[in-house]
């Protein structure tokens, strides 16, 4: 205590000349910027669900590094909202989720909180302002992994829960399985990471949310077998199906319309898909083709916003007298900065 009291009094009696005083600017500015981890070991993180990265499951939302009210990824796009603390890891329906897919402790730890019990979220409870609070997360639960490090995993389903406060948990270990029971509007499993009462993107390894990168992909902290398929996604077409009739979007996102065999006399054919992760200006181009290789059906869509998930669809009609037997394939084809993504299904008529 002595010798603190000494060095202030002497700080008072001696003030920082020019030189110092720019070699203190220097030093606080690297500080600044360093790594929130800096001097504690942070976690190496695994996939948290048992899943294949875009065949499975998709990357859709990440951290929000813009400090204003827009949104803004680690890559300096769209893929967030405003003050999105986590990763968003989604599955592809109703149906896929409640056959079950585990979420997975991403790290070793210790288990230091859990909620379950709440139900899935209605259209209700989405759009109240109320009808959430305090209960934003849904069911879920935080693990500790030492160093002030913790993750925290959200919308998990109601009574899937496989731990309890106290527990001790190793790497992929099962903690339940993905719901979208909180402010969830499609399945999935919510991850934040923080160092203490910051968040850090484990794409980047950091907390600063000022920034985003626009080079090679940063190190991170997913594990190093992982970065190849956690890598930045373009849009997503995942979610692809035909129908009877015009498909509504609930029957979409239950996972109800998986019928891929119709008769001649069907009222009308309509190819429809869902996709993840656009961008303001992405194109859409929707098409189903008879098997004749003629069109049956086009739609073409400019998407006006940045949007975790659309969907659409191209149909029509059944034409006089009948439906031609044989194959129909339809396509979705998104088109960004001149690039194109494309995935198609096929249907039978019999």
């Amino acid at each position: 205590m002595q010798s603190s009291n000494i060095l202030h009094t002497a700080m008072k009696k001696r003030p920082f000349s020019p030189l110092q005083k720019n070699l203190l600017a220097l030093v606080l500015g690297i500080c600044m910027h360093f790594p929130a981890w800096a001097g504690a070991e942070a976690p190496v993180l695994s996939l948290p669900a048992d899943c294949v990265p875009g065949t499975t499951c998709w990357l859709v939302n990440f951290v929000d590094h813009d400090p204003g009210p827009e949104a803004r990824d680690y890559r300096c796009g769209r893929l967030s909202y405003d003050t999105h603390k986590g990763t968003d890891i989604a599955i592809a329906n109703d149906a896929v989720m409640h056959k079950g897919v585990d979420v997975l402790a991403a790290a070793p730890g210790r288990v230091l909180r859990v909620r379950d019990g709440v139900a899935d979220s209605t259209k209700a409870d989405l759009e109240s302002a109320t009808a959430l609070r305090g209960r934003e997360c849904g069911n879920g639960l935080v693990i500790d992994h030492g160093d002030d490090w913790t993750t925290q995993y959200c919308h998990m389903k109601a009574g899937s829960i496989r731990v309890q406060p106290g527990d001790r948990v190793e790497r992929g270990a099962v903690l339940g399985r993905i719901g979208r029971s909180g402010r969830s509007e499609f399945p999935h499993v919510h991850v934040t990471v923080r160092q203490g009462a910051r968040v850090i993107d484990p794409f980047t390894g950091d907390s600063n949310i000022s920034a985003c990168v626009t080079a090679a992909e940063p190190a991170g902290l997913w594990a190093r077998d992982l970065k190849a398929a956690l890598g930045y996604p373009g849009p997503q077409p995942f979610h692809l199906g035909f129908a009877a009739a015009r498909p509504g979007a609930d029957d979409i996102q239950a996972g109800r319309l998986s019928e891929s065999r119709f008769s001649t006399s069907v009222a009308a054919l309509v190819f429809w898909t869902e996709v993840f992760s656009l961008h303001k200006g992405d194109v859409i181009s929707l098409s189903l083709t008879g098997p004749n290789g003629r069109p049956v059906a086009e739609n073409k869509v400019t998407i006006d916003r940045p949007l975790a998930k659309w969907h659409g669809f191209a149909g029509r009609k059944r034409p006089a007298p009948d439906w031609p037997r044989g194959t129909y394939t339809g396509r979705v084809e998104i088109t960004r900065n001149g690039e194109s993504v494309e995935k198609s299904a096929m249907a039978v008529v019999e």
